[in-house]
């Protein structure tokens, strides 16, 4: 029997540590279906290097610095660090329940990202790659602060694309500067901000032009051939020195000594210290598994999986960094964008989804294997096309795969219960042999799509066998044959499980096994077998309707009475990433301390109003029956989490208080209902005990 060979490229560097990572997340929101692009890339390609018996982990961490969990956390009245905990622990979740095996999942601001922050400082500064200069910054005067570039917008001067960050230009691809940008606005209050003088802290990049080149052209790096066009663009535009630092207030990390050199005390730039947390959560995994994170970054391979949106950090500062700290540079691959229904991804338009509403009606398999079947390393976006997800589930991977290995092993456990003859098809087996060598060589290349079309031959070769075979005819003659059909099973088990990993550890149960290694492919099990379980589930195309209003979780921290109307209450309420008021008419039916702290549902879209002098800028929903008032009180739901009647998608555009009126929503068994669909907070549906028939307003 041929033996099954290793791909040249992992064969090459077999005994090197390897570390695989994915963009950090920003812990400012949550996770939805444009990350999880990328996390399950990573998360095949590093997989499968484990299941080659490479040394490899899969690292990431939520990126918790900058002004926008600043500006939030202030907003919701709380601690930054309090603030982005909060999506460090949510972003976890998501990440688990879409089978993403993180070996190390870290934060930026920790105290390994720290010192390794100001030990990369130093570093350059010893070289004289750090100085400082005054330069022209955006100012906010109403804000009362220097805006980042990602709190300014205007017109790129470039392309003349409107509404662009003053980072980089998502139209042309151009870096920018806040102050590059024409008819500016801040995106905190939308007034026109101003130029000021400040001193500022620079990286040289321009004098790694060379380096950065060379590199980009080597046979080592593997340069995407649309990302090369990239970067030469770039290159003959000349590198500009880069600045390192921003000014307060601002959540990161000090610049050490930095308030004695200017005067003021500046922050690291996040785009400084974020790259660096792939270092630091190396480093933390390696403590705790008495490593050295120098074995896997200078003594290793690096493998960033990236979108194309953050290519320009990580081709030029990024690297430059490295070069100048003497750390060897990684390789890079980069993915598009992911477009629902051949829309961008939008809340307004209901293209939107979080993790979690995608789990809601589908399943993660579905997606690994929508995404793998459509991933290679060409620089293209992804159309997540939901009848055709359902298809792709429903007909090959269930009809096909999952079909297949249920019934032959399903077949074999009733009728024989275990294995004890396999027939010898030598023509087959050798078929099948270099099949699986095409699906090494496809994971290695991490052209994921090539890799599915082999496993679903090598279920087509299977799935003819077994027909061909009418086993249920003569079962004693067959039995030699539906041997050979388990074993084309078995081998199914590691070539599916870096995309499949739920469905390959069913099918490997069936064996009493756990998922194998390529090094164990063959045809020659025997052995008892085990009842299966079902291995794919049948998805139902559910249409996602839109609910004209936004409703969310909040929770009412401060009551006081209105100034200048007895019969109305101001309420702070807390919606986790921001706090807003609402005036509300409940004074004759509660007491203020009947309020405090109750966590409800409020309407978040509603058009801000002025009520008898005083902004409102929700709305409290309550259950009325003519006689009683009752709060949509929430129990297990989080604060901020999304509320919504059935699979209905919360609109996100601006409503007013006429649209709110013509809406329908009524207490029935205790059950709040609009179009015969339930009002629930994540899996929490909202109770309203005692008051059939009210209606909610």
């Amino acid at each position: 029997m041929k033996k099954i060979s290793m791909p040249r490229e992992i064969r090459k560097e077999k005994r090197k540590k390897i570390i695989v990572t994915a963009a950090l997340p920003y812990a400012n929101g949550s996770i939805h279906l444009g990350h999880l692009l990328e996390y399950i890339q990573a998360d095949i390609y590093a997989r499968f290097l484990k299941l080659q018996g490479k040394d490899t982990i899969y690292v990431c961490a939520s990126d918790m610095h900058g002004t926008p969990i600043e500006v939030n956390a202030a907003k919701a009245g709380i601690a930054p660090e309090k603030f982005a905990e909060k999506f460090w622990k949510e972003h976890q979740h998501d990440f688990a329940s879409f089978l993403i095996g993180f070996d190390e999942y870290y934060k930026t601001h920790s105290p390994e990202n720290k010192g390794l922050a100001e030990l990369f400082y130093q570093k350059l500064k010893k070289k004289n790659l750090i100085y400082r200069q005054e330069i022209k910054t955006v100012y906010c005067t109403p804000c009362q602060r220097y805006l980042p570039d990602r709190f300014v917008k205007g017109v790129c001067p470039h392309c003349r694309a409107e509404e662009q960050y003053g980072d980089i230009c998502e139209h042309c691809n151009k870096a920018l500067k806040g102050i590059d940008l024409l008819q500016p606005h801040c995106t905190i209050c939308k007034n026109t901000p101003v130029h000021k003088e400040s001193e500022h802290y620079f990286f040289k990049l321009s004098s790694f032009g060379g380096e950065l080149a060379k590199w980009y052209y080597s046979k080592q790096a593997k340069m995407q051939p649309q990302v090369l066009h990239w970067l030469e663009s770039w290159l003959k535009q000349g590198l500009e020195d880069w600045c390192i630092s921003r000014d307060a207030p601002y959540f990161g990390f000090e610049i050490p000594e930095s308030k004695k050199e200017t005067g003021e005390v500046k922050y690291f730039y996040v785009w400084l210290d974020a790259p660096i947390g792939y270092i630091s959560s190396t480093q933390h995994y390696a403590v705790k598994h008495r490593q050295k994170w120098e074995d896997y970054w200078k003594r290793g391979l690096v493998q960033h999986f990236i979108g194309k949106d953050i290519a320009y950090f990580h081709f030029l500062f990024w690297p430059a960094m490295l070069l100048a700290v003497g750390i060897p540079l990684p390789k890079l691959t980069v993915h598009g964008f992911i477009t629902v229904d051949g829309q961008k991804m939008s809340k307004s338009r209901g293209t939107f989804f979080t993790a979690k509403d995608f789990l809601q009606n589908y399943t993660a398999e579905s997606l690994r294997f929508f995404y793998a079947s459509h991933l290679n390393r060409s620089v293209v976006d992804v159309d997540i096309n939901f009848a055709g997800l359902v298809a792709l589930n429903n007909k090959v991977l269930l009809g096909n795969l999952g079909n297949f290995c249920y019934r032959v092993l399903t077949f074999a456990q009733k009728n024989y219960g275990q294995i004890k003859d396999v027939a010898e098809e030598k023509v087959l087996n050798k078929e099948i042999l270099e099949l699986v060598h095409e699906i090494e060589e496809h994971y290695a290349g991490q052209d994921f799509k090539l890799a599915v079309k082999a496993i679903l031959k090598i279920a087509d070769i299977g799935n003819a066998y077994f027909q061909k075979l009418e086993p249920w005819k003569e079962k004693g003659k067959a039995q030699a044959g539906v041997g050979w059909c388990v074993n084309v099973a078995r081998i199914l088990v590691p070539v599916s499980s870096p995309i499949l990993p739920q469905f390959a550890g069913k099918l490997a149960g069936a064996f009493g096994e756990k998922q194998g290694q390529w090094k164990d492919i063959n045809f020659s099990w025997k052995g008892k077998l085990k009842e299966v379980e079902m291995l794919v589930q049948t998805l139902e195309l559910v249409e996602q309707k839109q609910f004209p209003l936004r409703l969310r979780v909040g929770v009412i921290e401060e009551v006081c009475e209105h100034p200048n109307a007895d019969s109305l209450y101001l309420f702070q309420v807390n919606f986790g990433d921001t706090r807003k008021q609402v005036v509300a008419g409940l004074k004759k039916y509660f007491d203020p301390q009947e309020l405090r702290g109750k966590k409800a549902v409020f309407c978040v879209n509603l058009k801000p109003a002025k009520i008898r002098g005083q902004p409102s800028e929700a709305m409290t929903l309550v259950a009325d029956d003519g006689s009683k008032v009752a709060l949509l009180e929430v129990e297990e739901a989080e604060i901020g989490e999304e509320v919504r009647f059935g699979e209905l998608v919360n609109s996100t555009s601006e409503v007013s208080f006429e649209d709110f009126k013509v809406l329908t929503m009524v207490v029935k068994e205790e059950k709040v209902i609009f179009d015969k669909k339930v009002l629930h907070a994540g899996t929490e549906e909202i109770v309203v005990e005692k008051m059939e028939g009210a209606k909610i307003s």
